[in-house]
């Protein structure tokens, strides 16, 4: 009898399907164990950068959002609009500094948001019109929706 047979009978027998029962048992626990470990471990790491990140609710002046322009990783990110601020530092990859947005954390971004540009020189400094104060409006309302409130600005 060669060994392939031998190996066969002794899998197939009682004891070795007790085994690899055990076995495929002890495995299928393991690994759930393991997942619900690193599962636990990144949980417990996401409450704790959203408890660095938790700014509570105040007044603020433009001076005092500066710091939180998104440049510092270990900050918030502040924007202002329209008298509210909101801590947009779940979506660092738009508000932080290397984001496409990243010029309107740290200050009142209302001009911005109302038409629609990205940079000053794109504002032509005039009062905003119905249309783009319904625009800014719009944006307020998305932005309470997705973010944090963080107060009010003076």
């Amino acid at each position: 009898m060669g060994w392939f047979q031998r190996a066969r009978e002794s899998l197939f027998s009682v004891t070795g399907i007790s085994t690899v029962c055990l076995f495929a048992a002890s495995w299928f626990l393991a690994t759930d164990l393991i997942r619900d470990y690193l599962a636990a471990k990144r949980a417990s790491a996401r409450r704790a950068l959203e408890d660095q990140m938790r700014v509570q609710p105040r007044v603020w002046s433009a001076h005092e959002l500066a710091p939180f322009d998104g440049s510092d990783p270990s900050k918030p990110i502040l924007i202002g609009v329209d008298g509210e601020v909101f801590n947009v530092w779940r979506g660092r990859d738009f508000y932080g500094s290397n984001g496409p947005y990243g010029m309107f954390a740290g200050k009142d971004a209302t001009r911005y948001f109302a038409k629609q540009v990205v940079t000053l020189e794109e504002d032509d400094g005039k009062d905003l019109t119905e249309e783009e104060k319904d625009n800014m409006k719009s944006w307020k309302e998305f932005l309470r929706y997705k973010y944090d409130f963080a107060g009010t600005l003076a």
